[in-house]
């Protein structure tokens, strides 16, 4: 099962984006900015040569695909190792995180960059794979916190 739950989300997060990020290609202008919300969410369509928000650029795209491809096999070990300790959701999740690596992984070994086009203030440049990874750790982690809270309420409740 957990190899479905986790593939579903994988699924969902690289269509996410790869769904976006050729609408982004084929609508927008390289570097021109559209506003959506005014100032506090606009697109535009960049070619980033770093990782996750822009960072490291000057790694080259060779060995960035190499650290993200590293950091998907040790995802997948992880997940291997602790697949009878998740929930389906936090399987789920899991799968989000996967899905949006893999997105972006997909775009260097492709096109030499990763396609970002979502702009808000003060925050690098991002897209749906960054979501998604942000998403689903921020999810994940909470469900893993809910857990812990409530297996300590559980052993707490038993010793008095």
């Amino acid at each position: 099962m957990i190899k479905v739950v986790v593939a579903i989300g994988l699924v969902i997060a690289l269509m996410i984006d790869q769904v976006t990020k050729a609408i982004a290609e084929s609508n927008l202008q390289y570097l021109v900015r559209i506003d959506v919300l005014g100032k506090v969410l606009g697109l535009r369509y960049v070619h980033n040569k770093g990782v996750s928000f822009g960072l490291l650029k000057s790694l080259g795209v060779y060995n960035i695909a190499i650290i993200t491809s590293a950091i998907i096999l040790l995802l997948l070990f992880i997940g291997n190792h602790f697949k009878d300790k998740l929930s389906s959701k936090e399987k789920f999740f899991f799968g989000i995180i996967l899905g949006g690596a893999l997105g972006n992984l997909i775009d260097r070994l492709r096109l030499g960059y990763v396609v970002d086009f979502i702009e808000i203030p003060y925050w690098p440049i991002f897209n749906g794979a960054d979501s998604c990874v942000v998403a689903g750790t921020v999810l994940l982690l909470f469900l893993f916190y809910r857990r812990e809270k409530s297996r300590v309420g559980r052993d707490n409740g038993n010793e008095s």
